[in-house]
C-alpha cells in the first residue's frame, strides 16, 4: 500500500493490530484535500483501527490517532499507587 497522498492531498490510512497493509481488504485508505478534513476523519475512527495516520503528499506523517494510545493512558492511571493517606479506601469528607 502506497501512503503517499496524491499531490496536494492527505492520505488518512487506519491500521489494526493485525498486519492489514497484506490483507486482502487492506487497511482503511481515503484522501483529502485538507489536512482538517484527513484529521478529524482519523480522530473519528479510533472506534474501529488502533492506529490512524494522516500522510502527505511526500508520504510523510503528519497526524496519528489511535484507541491504542488511549488504552495505554487508562492503563497508566489505573496502574498508578493510591495516595498514601487513602489506604485503599474511597476520600469521604468528614461530617
Amino acid at each position: 500500500m502506497q501512503v503517499q497522498a496524491p499531490k496536494g492531498q492527505y492520505r488518512v490510512i487506519g491500521m489494526d493490530h493485525v498486519n492489514t497493509l497484506d490483507s486482502p481488504s487492506g487497511p482503511l485508505s481515503k484522501d483529502f484535500e485538507t489536512l482538517e478534513e484527513a484529521r478529524d476523519l482519523a480522530d473519528r475512527m479510533t472506534q474501529e483501527f488502533l492506529w490512524t495516520y494522516v500522510y502527505d503528499d511526500a508520504g510523510e506523517v503528519l497526524y496519528e490517532a489511535g484507541s491504542y494510545r488511549e488504552q495505554v493512558e487508562q492503563v497508566k492511571i489505573l496502574s498508578q499507587e493510591p495516595p498514601e493517606d487513602s489506604k485503599g479506601e474511597p476520600r469521604r469528607k468528614p461530617r
